[in-house]
């Protein structure tokens, strides 16, 4: 990655106040990750006689119908749904810059790619991966691969409409006059100045990927025994709504939100400062 995009990120990043407010729900969460399992003295799969236990000093989200503390729950959950919402989002940005690149600048693969993204664009994303989950019981590779699948077709349409534009640039054909192959000329001048929209959807799809993997563990595409936020939405809806544990259900719930809400604030400043209709006077 070239130096103009990092510089060009971090002036973005700590240039606006809703992506600064975005990196630090980030970093808050990060902080949780790396310190909550050593200051938690309890584990996430610990049981105990203290069950549906309203938030107090020694258990300060409560505890679910098992006695098992809620908040180490939520700190060793965060783990894998993180990991699998920033892996899946990471596929499908892939998948999208590649595909789109392709589309947008080689003329002979244009109707093809596009025709191929549309149809997969005609799918509705959820009951597609709830198809695609319940063919065999999912692990969280199989959630990746999933989230990667359903999400590229909106990016690579995205990242093609910016290629089409560059590729008309007068430093393409400038490089195309110094004898540089169509192959370089994409990799390393149309791709690099679509680098930063490309993360721009990267940060915004994480958001989403997480959303969407909570949502398919609450309907039980999954391991609902590992433990993760869509599992803890899963069982709480099962053990904690009837029995009016609304700690148990609020915990996950918030944090969902927040994590979204974070990943959202910096790719919507990214695509502002990268887009000019979107810039504010």
């Amino acid at each position: 990655m070239s130096v103009i995009f990092h510089n060009r990120l971090v002036s973005i990043l700590f240039s606006r106040r809703s992506s600064k407010a975005g990196v630090v729900i980030i970093l808050a969460f990060l902080i949780l990750i790396v310190v909550g399992p050593a200051v938690i003295p309890y584990g996430p799969y610990q049981t105990s006689n203290q069950v549906y236990a309203h938030p107090s000093l020694s258990h300060i989200l409560g505890t679910d119908y098992q006695g098992t503390d809620v908040l180490s729950q939520l700190v060793w959950g965060a783990i894998p749904s993180m990991i699998v919402g920033i892996l899946g989002a990471l596929g499908a940005v892939l998948i999208g810059l590649l595909v789109g690149s392709l589309a947008g600048y080689y003329t002979r693969y244009e109707g093809v790619l596009t025709g191929f993204t549309d149809i997969v664009m005609i799918f509705p994303p959820v009951p597609l991966m709830v198809l695609l989950g319940t063919i065999r019981p999912a692990s969280n590779t199989d959630l990746i691969i999933i989230l990667a699948v359903v999400l590229w077709p909106p990016i690579a349409r995205s990242i093609r409409s910016q290629v089409l534009s560059i590729r008309e640039m007068p430093f393409i054909e400038v490089a195309k006059m110094s004898g540089m192959r169509d192959s370089e000329i994409l990799v390393k001048l149309v791709i690099r100045s679509v680098a930063v929209i490309a993360f721009a959807y990267f940060v915004l799809t994480v958001g989403a990927a997480i959303i969407l993997v909570t949502g398919l563990e609450y309907i039980g595409v999954g391991n609902p025994d590992i433990v993760s936020w869509g599992s803890m939405i899963y069982w709480a809806q099962n053990f904690g709504f009837y029995a009016g544990a609304w700690w148990w259900i609020l915990a996950p719930g918030v944090a969902i939100s927040l994590l979204t809400i974070g990943f959202a604030l910096i790719g919507f400043s990214i695509e502002e400062a990268l887009n000019p209709r979107l810039r504010t006077t």
